[in-house]
């Protein structure tokens, strides 16, 4: 029997433009991480002997914040030391350092944009080895308006075997951005990422919330609006994904 009814994906829920915003979430927590004043003082002193891991540590600590187990505050987030500290260990050959330091020059978030300096870095640590890099690459990519390079280091990161970038692919091959539109492809990849081992939870989370809307839509999958409730009830397991919700309630008689 088929299913009866149909709906229309709210551009308010899915901006067609930039569909992969869906995928954002607010991780923002005040302070979180917890240590002692001893603590800060030997990590520092040994950033201050040029360790690159300890230099990126201690970039953390600026970027996070850090208070003690009685709530007092033992370092104050700076952006602005965050990225001293990253410039350094990247400088010194981490990695992580050079992911992190691509990151914020991308997205410039507290510190002053540098789309190609940031490029430069990511690169250097995808060379190091670092695996967050690769993904990284292809959202600097994709923010900046270059998709068919973005789909390219997705692609990359999706062979390395990471499940996130499973979902991001899908994405481009639903909507047509930066290779042509797919949504056999992306209902492949949105399906992969489900079972993926090497995935987030939010991750796996989208995976569920695009399943829903290709079958709510019948593009790349036959339309059930069904089988598109039960994936969005599975995307919104836990409460804390506001689109799936949306549409749920959208898709309420």
């Amino acid at each position: 029997m088929k299913d009866q009814g149909s709906a229309k994906i709210d551009e308010a829920v899915i901006d067609p433009e930039a569909p992969w915003k869906v995928t954002l979430r607010d991780w923002e927590w005040p302070y979180s991480y917890e240590g002692s004043v001893s603590q800060w003082r030997f990590l520092l002193a040994r950033a201050r002997t040029r360790d690159p891991e300890a230099e990126c540590e201690v970039a953390a600590w600026y970027q996070d914040g850090c208070k003690d187990n009685r709530g007092r505050i033992i370092v104050r987030k700076s952006v602005k030391e965050a990225v001293q500290w990253l410039r350094r260990a990247a400088e010194h050959g981490s990695a992580p350092a050079q992911n992190n330091l691509g990151i914020v020059l991308g997205n410039g978030n507290g510190a002053r944009k540098n789309v190609q300096e940031a490029l430069f870095w990511l690169r250097r640590a995808f060379r190091g080895g670092n695996s967050c890099a690769g993904p990284n690459l292809a959202v600097t990519y994709r923010e900046n308006g270059n998709f068919k390079a973005a789909v390219r280091w997705f692609r990359r990161a999706v062979a390395a075997g990471d499940g996130d970038a499973l979902v991001e692919l899908g994405i481009h091959y639903y909507w047509g951005k930066g290779v042509r539109a797919n949504q056999r492809a992306a209902v492949k990849c949105f399906r992969a990422a489900t079972k993926a081992k090497n995935i987030s939870e939010g991750g796996r989370d989208d995976a569920f919330f695009f399943l829903g809307i290709a079958h709510l839509e019948g593009r790349g999958v036959r339309k059930s609006i069904h089988n598109a409730k039960k994936y969005l009830q599975r995307a919104n397991i836990d409460g804390d994904h506001s689109a799936a919700e949306r549409m749920l309630e959208k898709l309420q008689p």
